[in-house]
């Protein structure tokens, strides 16, 4: 309970835990309690009560989302990464063309078929934890992101570094 109050800007172990023996053990309750409420709480500063409650409201309002729309983000995040991995090996072969062949060219094709089964066998998974899903799409998405003008090897490498957040999911 205090772990989660902790999270918010402002709140440190000695006003959660003042706000757990008050009643106020998540940060729906503590978003209801309001400026007022929360200013007789010992030991909060009072030019801190408007970004505590902001903070508040928006994680109450992201710990409200519910389990099947989270997963749903996941999902279109998800096909939007294999979209975005098939046109980057897409564009590489448009864009050398006959540079890429033979051993380079099934590095590539190795390295995307990996990647693709791999986030298959991923979606599988993201529905149990999808925090830490969401956490390893989003370093995928950032390895991906600078790929656009790779040369083949240096696309090949980036596409296996992408899957290295895929290795340390586990169901």
């Amino acid at each position: 309970m205090q772990d989660e109050l902790r999270r918010i800007r402002g709140i440190g172990e000695v006003l959660a835990q003042r706000l757990v023996e008050a009643g106020i053990d998540s940060h729906a309750k503590l978003a209801e309690l309001g400026e007022e409420g929360l200013a007789r709480i010992r030991g909060v500063q009072p030019r801190m009560i408007p970004a505590i409650l902001e903070q508040a409201r928006g994680l109450a309002a992201e710990e409200e989302q519910a389990p099947e729309e989270k997963t749903a983000a996941l999902r279109a995040g998800l096909a939007r990464v294999r979209e975005q991995v098939q046109q980057l090996v897409a564009r590489a072969r448009e864009r050398l063309g006959g540079k890429l062949k033979g051993d380079r060219e099934k590095r590539l094709e190795k390295q995307e078929r990996k990647l693709l089964s791999g986030l298959e066998r991923f979606e599988a998974l993201c529905g149990a934890r999808p925090k830490q899903a969401a956490k390893r799409l989003a370093k995928i998405e950032k390895r991906l992101d600078g790929l656009e003008q790779a040369g083949a090897r240096s696309l090949a490498r980036g596409l296996k570094k992408a899957r290295r957040p895929l290795k340390r999911t586990r169901a």
